[in-house]
């Protein structure tokens, strides 16, 4: 792959998870870091679009130094974090739905546990600290975070739901049921949103069902004032998979999912680990063909 007029100033998409960040989900690589700051300096615009919340998300946005828009809940929260010049989007998940999800009789008999998220509070209905450090709970003093009965005191719609099972059989169980909302929720395991590790917990992933990646790197691409087939995009997961296809340089990670690798337009020569998209992405900013 090769960028074509290299004088034009890039919109840069930026999965986290497996992507920007190394494995343990906490640093960028030295060499991603560096890449990415100066393409920012150079005047291309670095997006991130993760399916984080925003609270596990600043940290980075700081390091990097940017200022421009940010994606979450892989694109049912949308936003400016500093300036608040962009007026949020949010696409949730009703309140309606979310009530009728949780007390399902089926659903709720195998559940053992229930996190459910808006842009900027978090409800577990258990204290658990795998839960607390994956979804990075404490992150951002500003957020709200409560440890309490989702059912007595849950108000407003979602923009995460996650149901937290045993074993996978009981998983099979809960998506069979939750069949019956395929009309407004789009179903999810928790691995496309980090670095699951064997302490993990089985879960199941709600969001709406017209998110995706793909649909919001239309609406950065518009409001940058960049045609679609102009934009860069990295991701490693099936999460990233509209995205990759929707931009003109959809890029996979070494370490991604074959499936993605397979509609991607270039995979990096590294993983992750070793700082596959700064390396990648250098050596595309500079008229390389990769």
């Amino acid at each position: 792959m090769k960028l074509q007029h290299l004088n034009k100033k890039r919109l840069i998409l930026i999965d986290l998870d497996g992507t920007a960040l190394r494995k343990d989900g906490q640093t960028i690589h030295k060499k991603t870091l560096e890449v990415l700051k100066k393409a920012s300096s150079e005047g291309h615009t670095v997006c991130i679009i993760t399916g984080r919340p925003h609270r596990a998300t600043m940290r980075f946005y700081k390091q990097l130094g940017l200022t421009s828009l940010m994606t979450n809940f892989d694109g049912a929260h949308i936003h400016d974090p500093y300036k608040r010049r962009f007026k949020r989007v949010v696409l949730p998940i009703s309140e309606q739905v979310v009530f009728e999800i949780i007390n399902n009789p089926i659903i709720k008999q195998y559940v053992t546990n229930i996190l459910i998220e808006s842009y900027n509070k978090a409800f577990v209905m258990k204290k658990d600290e795998f839960i607390e450090n994956f979804f990075h709970l404490d992150d951002v003093d500003d957020d709200e975070y409560f440890i309490a009965d989702p059912y007595e005191n849950w108000e407003g719609p979602a923009t995460n739901l996650c149901l937290f099972v045993s074993n996978e059989d009981e998983k099979d169980i809960i998506t069979r049921q939750l069949e019956k909302f395929k009309n407004t929720v789009k179903i999810q395991s928790g691995n496309v949103y980090g670095n699951l590790s064997n302490s993990s917990t089985l879960m199941i992933t709600l969001t709406s069902k017209i998110v995706n990646k793909g649909f919001v790197a239309r609406i950065l691409a518009q409001y940058y004032n960049k045609d679609i087939r102009d934009v860069i995009a990295f991701g490693d997961q099936m999460n990233d998979y509209e995205m990759i296809k929707q931009v003109g340089y959809g890029v996979a990670m070494k370490n991604g999912t074959t499936d993605l690798k397979n509609v991607a337009d270039g995979i990096t020569n590294l993983t992750n680990d070793e700082g596959g998209l700064g390396e990648y992405l250098e050596r595309l900013l500079n008229g390389e063909e990769v």
